[in-house]
């Protein structure tokens, strides 16, 4: 497995070094409908990540590149981003996998990259190199037997396999935990930032734990909307009394009374203003009958 996760270079027959990645790559003019929605979720900004992405990947192992925490901070580093776009860049990573841009399988299994248009790109473009290695359980496509030049090899190998698989499947156990949970992670992130927009009380964001936004993560999006509406239509049905609870208040649990399976709407009328000047009844006289009744007596 080392052998065939060598970067640029790997070593051919006789000691010869023979290239892995490429140097360049083709990108259509028209992209497909799948990049667009990209671009149309993140801006030019989400173009952009993808093509960077496709550099990581043409440019190093050629048909798949690895994605973990420490990917994501070498990307961010290499091209120029800040340590608070780390959030940004995973979410449209998310979003290239939501939309099968990369494979949804292999990155959970092997916490990978790729796709098979990828696949097929690559092995058009090495098709005269005098050899290629691939390996077996990264490939989503059927490679031509009859093709000399191309070696696929396993990821155990063969050597000490039991042992090796063993510990193999360990790893990438461990790595697709870590994998879900940081892309889980940057997409309750990203729900948190819409609702606390919604919100009408910004007030103790950074109070909010990253396990109360895996609950609103849960919740979603649509039933988390209409709790805050239902709490903000009760504030403005008390507003001559009652104030909004701080946003931290609210997000770590003070919602739980407004989802759809335990909110009961409050269709008590509301009561007087206690001490209000003019608070007593009024009664309607007719001030000119009354009069001419006293002075009738």
């Amino acid at each position: 497995m080392e052998k065939a996760r060598q970067g640029r270079k790997g070593q051919g027959m006789a000691g010869r070094g023979y290239k892995v990645g490429l140097d360049y790559f083709e990108l259509d003019c028209y992209m497909e409908e799948k990049v667009k929605l990209i671009q149309a979720e993140f801006g030019l900004k989400g173009f952009a990540v993808v093509v960077k992405l496709y550099q990581k990947i043409y440019g190093g192992f050629g048909y798949y590149c690895e994605w973990s925490e420490d990917s994501l901070l070498l990307f961010t580093s290499e091209n120029g981003l800040s340590g608070d776009s780390k959030n940004f860049i995973q979410q449209i990573v998310s979003a290239c996998i939501r939309r099968n841009i990369f494979s949804e399988q292999l990155f959970n299994k092997f916490g990978i990259l790729t796709s098979s248009g990828v696949q097929k790109r690559y092995l058009n473009a090495v098709s005269k190199r005098e050899k290629v290695e691939l390996i077996k359980e990264y490939l989503l496509i059927s490679v031509d037997e009859n093709k000399k030049n191309v070696v696929i090899n396993s990821i155990s190998g063969g050597r000490n396999a039991d042992n090796e698989a063993g510990n193999e499947q360990s790893r990438e156990k461990k790595s697709r935990e870590e994998n879900k949970y940081n892309m889980c992670k940057a997409d309750a992130c990203a729900l948190f930032e819409k609702l606390w927009e919604l919100y009408p009380c910004k007030k103790g964001k950074g109070q909010v734990s990253d396990t109360a936004k895996m609950r609103l993560l849960k919740i979603g999006f649509e039933e988390m909307n209409r709790a805050v509406d239902r709490y903000k239509a009760y504030l403005e049905q008390n507003s001559d009394w009652l104030r909004p609870k701080n946003g931290s208040t609210f997000f770590n649990s003070g919602y739980i009374d407004y989802l759809d399976a335990n909110y009961v709407p409050d269709k008590r009328p509301k009561a007087p203003a206690k001490n209000s000047f003019n608070s007593f009844p009024q009664n309607d006289y007719d001030f000119e009958q009354l009069e001419k009744e006293i002075l009738s007596n």
